[in-house]
């Protein structure tokens, strides 16, 4: 198994795993987080399809 291939399987794995400790330990810094993440998300696609927009026009 090549390492690139086995650290893309296993992150995500870990950073739910920290999520849900995190959870558990401070609910409401775990809400703020989700919430930062979700509007990140959101923010980053929007530009994404503007970019894709401008350079399709």
């Amino acid at each position: 198994m090549q390492p690139a291939k086995s650290v893309s399987r296993v992150l995500p794995t870990l950073v739910l795993i920290g999520f849900v400790i995190y959870l558990f330990t401070d609910p409401q810094g775990a809400a703020v987080a989700l919430k930062w993440a979700i509007e990140a998300i959101v923010t980053g696609a929007q530009q994404i399809a503007e970019f894709v927009k401008a350079i399709s026009a």
